[in-house]
């Protein structure tokens, strides 16, 4: 599409001028953040904040409360002050190991301490993983033994210790044949 001639210069000036002013507010903002050009000292020295000065927040200026200069006199007689003598490392405990507490004692005489419960067993290498539903209402469940996968019916013998007792939807009871006691195997999720 075609453009008369006057219009596609008069636009091209527009947008030139338009420029131009891009140009100028961003150098006069330049200038503004420049040491020596702050917005602080010409509101203290009697000019009047511009509408860009302004703060939109009601938040009071913090800084504003603690004066700007510095006192290098202050600063030198803090300087010169000597550091207190200090020996010991702050990576070492100066205290000694705490004192052991005394033996409870009854009529004068010290307790002597329980003895210690045997350990536990160590846990069955047993795991019930699933179960399933036959015809004719039986069920077989899915058990590892060493990390072995074995499909196991009540009754049943697992390795050489372990015997099926139970099979139900939550869990496989077996029965350990050395100590005869029963375990119970919960189906992991």
């Amino acid at each position: 599409m075609k453009l008369p001639a006057g219009i596609n210069k008069s636009g091209s000036v527009v947008l030139g001028a338009l420029c131009l002013l891009l140009v100028a507010n961003l150098v006069a903002q330049y200038r503004d953040m420049q040491p020596g050009h702050s917005q602080a000292r010409r509101v203290l020295a009697g000019g009047t904040p511009t509408r860009s000065e302004k703060t939109a927040s009601p938040v009071p200026n913090d800084l504003a409360k603690y004066d700007p200069a510095v006192h290098l006199d202050a600063l030198k007689k803090l300087l010169s002050r000597p550091l207190p003598d200090e020996d010991r490392n702050p990576f070492e405990f100066v205290g000694g190991a705490a004192p052991a507490p005394p033996p409870p004692q009854t009529m004068g005489r010290p307790i002597a301490p329980a003895a210690a419960p045997p350990p536990p067993p160590p846990p069955p290498p047993l795991k019930a993983v699933g179960y399933n539903d036959l015809p004719g209402g039986k069920r077989e469940a899915m058990v590892t033994f060493n990390e072995d996968l074995q499909v196991v019916h009540e009754g049943d013998v697992i390795g050489t210790k372990y015997k099926v007792i139970k099979i139900d939807p939550t869990k496989v009871v077996v029965e350990d044949g050395e100590t005869h006691h029963t375990l119970e195997l919960p189906f992991q999720p």
